[in-house]
């Protein structure tokens, strides 16, 4: 019961830190296929003028044996994160948008310096995004190694109507440990789609990801969300 009392001040957190104008609250549940895992994610967020800032919690229940998740169990929290950064349009088409989300855990915690370059079209629709984020990781305990990761995103967005359509691609380089196939590279690409329904906004998304460090097996994550703009 403890599990759920802590994912309850969590969220509760999340919320109420919060100012209550023009703030979004997106909950996002997620299903990794061939690891038969579960995972939670709550993010509340928000901006003021150039700035913008947010606040998420992740949850899942405790790993069995074999490492699955289900999807209701003994849950715990894991990783918080705070998101914050800034937008600067640089014309009508064109911004950049430096951030520093800071995650944080049970005895780790990692912090990811980032820039987006992003351009809108004028004629369609479509807004493009390239990123760059370092990421450092560091733990608090000797039987984990701090790491260091390169992490490269393409994003892509269009508009049609109230339905939007988007797709991402990310590319991983770590500097110190395998992560997948035993090489230090990895890679993953997501298809999502989503429609505005008043305040509401359901979306779905697939994504092709890696499943161990040690091998080259891929498996889809299949996840499943909902946005309230108040």
């Amino acid at each position: 019961m403890k599990h759920y009392n802590k994912i309850s001040l969590s969220i509760a957190a999340l919320v109420f830190t919060t100012s209550a104008q023009a703030v979004t609250l997106d909950i996002r549940h997620e299903y990794k296929h061939h690891a038969k895992q579960h995972a939670t994610r709550v993010k509340v967020s928000d901006s003021i003028d150039n700035f913008y800032y947010g606040l998420e919690s992740k949850f899942a229940s405790e790993k069995r044996e074999d490492g699955s998740q289900p999807a209701m169990g003994n849950l715990e929290r894991g990783d918080s994160e705070i998101d914050w950064g800034f937008k600067f349009k640089l014309d009508d088409n064109w911004y950049i948008q430096p951030g520093m989300p800071i995650a944080f855990g049970d005895g780790k915690y990692t912090i990811k310096p980032q820039l987006r370059v992003g351009y809108k079209a004028s004629s369609i629709p479509l807004t493009t995004a390239l990123r760059y984020r370092r990421e450092y990781s560091n733990y608090s305990e000797d039987s984990n190694d701090d790491y260091e990761q390169n992490k490269i995103t393409f994003t892509m967005s269009y508009n049609h109507g109230k339905n939007k359509y988007w797709l991402e691609a990310n590319y991983y380089r770590n500097e110190d440990k395998d992560i997948y196939n035993n090489t230090r590279e990895n890679y993953d690409y997501i298809l999502s789609a989503g429609r505005r329904m008043g305040s509401w906004f359901p979306y779905l998304e697939f994504a092709d990801v890696s499943s161990s460090s040690s091998s080259d097996t891929r498996q889809l994550k299949t996840r499943v969300g909902l946005k309230y703009y108040y």
